[in-house]
């Protein structure tokens, strides 16, 4: 891949290329976020000479908006003089422009950090910017991280769940079909997940639900 793409930029980019079908649907196929859509705006390379585009590829995820490597393959025309290397297989590289949307959580109303973030969300179409994956699903028990207006689109910055460090909270291990809870000390944790210390100094992470750390499945 990586040969093809160098030869790519010392030759240049000339024209734009007709866009097959087969590339709009590859660049669908190589989407990684869920509920996304993407427009195919420009094909910019190179093929050899007398080769007709007849399908395109693209081996690496789409996850944002921007030039996207895109593999060429054809099949070689007649030269003047007859029917010499017709049907031939060749191929060739280039760059795609794509435009990526896809449903984000925007706030709806002015929030205070704390607030809770359920019924002051609502999902609109977005485009994605690189390395701005949108917040499409608002986790159980998310609250503002810090004051926001209407209107801000939601990322995993912009919000906290669970209790805040050092208040009490309650803990919940199922194990084997049993279910312990006892409480503990919310402490800071990975994004989307929440911890604590129980009274013993053991460190624990889990899911946040109905109000609780939960540790295990039921």
């Amino acid at each position: 891949m990586w040969s093809g793409l160098i030869a790519l930029a010392l030759l240049g980019l000339p024209g734009p290329l007709e866009i097959p079908p087969s590339l709009r649907s590859a660049v669908t196929g190589a989407i990684t976020l869920p509920g996304a859509r993407a427009e195919v705006l420009e094909l910019t390379g190179t093929l050899p000479p007398r080769c007709a585009l007849t399908r395109a590829e693209v081996s690496a995820p789409v996850s944002g908006s921007g030039r996207v490597a895109v593999h060429l393959f054809g099949a070689s025309r007649p030269t003047a003089s007859g029917a010499e290397g017709r049907g031939q297989p060749c191929d060739g590289w280039a760059w795609a422009r794509v435009r990526v949307s896809a449903p984000s959580l925007v706030t709806t109303r002015p929030l205070v950090a704390g607030d809770p973030l359920e019924g002051a969300v609502t999902a609109v179409e977005r485009e994605v910017l690189p390395g701005r994956a949108p917040l499409s699903v608002l986790p159980e028990g998310a609250i503002a991280a810090r004051a926001l207006a209407a209107g801000v689109p939601l990322d995993e910055t912009l919000l906290r769940v669970g209790a805040r460090p050092g208040e009490t909270v309650a803990i919940v291990l199922h194990a084997g079909g049993l279910s312990v809870e006892q409480e503990g000390r919310a402490i800071a944790c990975r994004r989307g997940r929440v911890c604590a210390l129980l009274p013993s100094g053991r460190r624990v992470e889990g899911v946040w639900h109905d109000g609780r750390i939960v540790l295990g499945s039921p």
